[in-house]
């Protein structure tokens, strides 16, 4: 007889059933648990049920371990999520995707905040971001923002007014016309000047504003 048609009796719900039904378990003679699939199912579920608390504890400490363990060695904890990413890469998407979609109110405050914490960062991510996108070279450090603010003094290099808060930073070599987005091809604009530079060349947008170049 072939193992489809052959059946046993399940020791919780005592139906019998085939013994596709039943998950291995080569500790027994017959190589089988001696409930069934759906029983065993059953019985795990309620277990969580009633120990929810318990599980929840120990895998809250469990995490608070693992960040303790990596707190002292960053780069082991980066290159120990790198190669998980890379070895789960589509399981990542998709629990990344559901994440967003489950937290979308919570994580738009939480970005909100984090911009009005650190504006400069903003700044700095906004600008790599958009050379990414027109595949510039370079990627502008964090603290360049008050870097340039105190070698400028505080002051915009085209109209010599008070560079303010809402500063921009400006690729002196536009990236539309191959400037990389590099340390050495930013400054900091006034907004106006920035939004009146455009994608101008340098020399032709300060000639346009008087000065001999």
């Amino acid at each position: 007889m072939t193992e489809s048609i052959i059946s046993r009796t399940c020791a919780k719900c005592g139906v019998a059933k085939s013994v596709s039904e039943f998950n291995k378990f080569t500790a027994r003679k017959d190589g089988l648990h001696r409930a069934c699939k759906s029983c065993m199912s059953a019985s795990y579920a309620s277990w969580r049920q009633a120990n929810f608390k318990k599980l929840k504890d120990a895998s809250a400490d469990r995490k608070a371990n693992e960040r303790n363990r990596y707190a002292a060695n960053p780069t082991k904890q980066k290159a120990a999520r790198l190669a998980y990413y890379s070895a789960n890469r589509e399981k990542c998407i998709v629990a990344m995707a559901l994440y967003r979609a489950e937290n979308i109110d919570r994580l738009k405050a939480y970005d909100i905040k984090r911009a009005a914490d650190n504006p400069e960062g903003r700044r700095i991510h906004g600008e790599n971001r958009r050379a990414r996108k027109r595949e510039a070279e370079g990627k502008l450090s964090k603290g360049l923002a008050a870097k340039l603010f105190k070698l400028q003094n505080g002051k915009c290099p085209c109209c010599k007014q008070p560079l303010g808060n809402s500063f921009h930073l400006d690729h002196i070599q536009p990236l539309a016309l191959g400037g990389s987005n590099t340390d050495g091809n930013i400054q900091l604009l006034r907004q106006q000047c920035n939004q009146q530079k455009g994608a101008k060349h340098p020399i032709a947008f300060m000639r346009d504003r008087g000065f001999l170049l």
